[in-house]
């Protein structure tokens, strides 16, 4: 093959990469990513932009502001950016984004939020409250807003779920576990270990696709969430803060963990597991 031909063939290359990565960051999985959002209209608060389509009905978010305050006092921390709300109009345009049909996700760098339309039309019909999947998923943009690249692929992810489960105090919510249900739980020896949680591009343990349980997920992110209401209890809110800040600074769980409540993480679950028991009495 001549040059011209290489020439060629390389910019012709380079054209559709960018027709590629120019359609994926307007209408596929890059927007969350992209420096723009097109496509939208806006609702402009104080501390957040909501990006929705004209013509859908949209959950209440007058009091945004306030939950981002809340989220604030609870973290001990300053989001970054105003935070970017995107309503898709369907499942299917939230799965064309995320690839995913849950419920709702954010992202990192940006820490954008992007909403199902189911979680939009049960929250209309009053069937599960919105404002705490929004309280949950604001959590996550202000963990991410504070995350370095490598922290975003190390921050343990049973903590980014705890925290945020704990903020939006989703026990016994929209088919959360209350802390009772899980102690129950705990005393029939079923525990998901927080190491079991996958982290970002981490391949899904064994362990984790072997335990069965009825919704199960709602009992893992309650348990998560047990975990971080008893750290607090047990340690004090200061002590907890100083945890979690290490972890945003990249510092390793294990050794974060016994510096800052001096005692290791594992014996640290044996103690929880005790203690969340010990309530039922």
């Amino acid at each position: 093959m001549n040059s011209k031909k290489i020439k060629v063939l390389s910019i012709s290359v380079f054209v559709v990469l960018i027709i590629i990565i120019g359609y994926l960051s307007v209408y596929g999985r890059l927007l969350p990513y992209s420096p723009v959002i097109v496509g939208f209209e806006q609702k402009i608060y104080k501390k957040a932009t909501v990006y929705y389509h004209k013509g859908y009905s949209l959950p209440t978010l007058e009091e945004i502001d306030e939950l981002i305050d809340e989220n604030e006092k609870i973290h001990r921390l300053k989001y970054k950016r105003n935070v970017d709300i995107i309503l898709c109009k369907s499942d299917q345009e939230k799965k064309r984004i995320t690839g995913s049909l849950t419920r709702a996700q954010s992202f990192p760098f940006f820490g954008r939020i992007v909403f199902s339309r189911k979680v939009q039309d049960e929250a209309i019909a009053n069937e599960k409250p919105f404002r705490v999947y929004l309280q949950h998923e604001l959590s996550h943009s202000l963990t991410q807003q504070n995350l370095s690249l490598f922290g975003t692929f190390t921050f343990p992810a049973w903590l980014n779920e705890g925290i945020a489960v704990y903020s939006a105090n989703q026990f016994g919510k929209a088919g959360y576990f209350t802390q009772r249900e899980v102690a129950e739980h705990l005393s029939q020896d079923v525990f998901f270990h927080p190491y079991w949680w996958p982290q970002p591009l981490q391949q899904t343990p064994i362990e984790s696709k072997e335990f069965k349980l009825k919704n199960k997920y709602y009992f893992i992110y309650s348990e998560f969430g047990c975990i971080v209401d008893d750290l607090i209890n047990t340690y004090g809110r200061d002590s907890f803060i100083v945890y979690y800040h290490k972890l945003l600074e990249n510092k390793n769980n294990e050794e974060a963990f016994l510096d800052v409540f001096g005692i290791s993480f594992f014996d640290y679950l044996n103690e929880f597991k005790t203690r969340m028991v010990s309530k039922l009495s």
